[in-house]
């Protein structure tokens, strides 16, 4: 059941990502908030995978065997990190764009577990 969440949340974010590069194709003028919403999209994508290792960790640890990880440390360091290239490349990347695309994994996540339940 969460694995069926997680990949319809994927999904939706390749869907997302699609829809920005499409745009990226047909309206130049908007390139910048384009490429900054892929690669926050990407950051995200990449927090979502993180994450759900971390939960996957965290689960082997009820057993007894505890792993200890950087956890937050590393899912804060790579928005940290688009920040800064959207940062120093303000003509490329749009950094408010970037911001809020890094964001948007939860909400996928959120909403696809929302109607995931509601079928069931």
């Amino acid at each position: 059941m969460v694995d069926n969440i997680f990949k319809t949340a994927m999904r939706w974010a390749l869907i997302f990502a699609a829809a920005c590069l499409l745009l990226w194709v047909i309206m130049p003028e908007w390139k910048s908030v384009c490429a900054g919403l892929l690669l926050g999209v990407f950051a995200s994508f990449l927090n979502a995978l993180m994450l759900r290792r971390r939960v996957e960790i965290v689960g082997q640890a009820a057993g007894g065997n505890r792993r200890m990880g950087m956890g937050l440390g590393s899912r804060i360091a790579m928005v940290l990190l688009v920040a800064m290239v959207a940062y120093k490349n303000p003509e490329t990347f749009n950094l408010p764009a970037t911001l809020a695309a890094s964001m948007v994994m939860p909400f996928f996540t959120l909403v696809s577990a929302f109607l995931h339940h509601k079928r069931h």
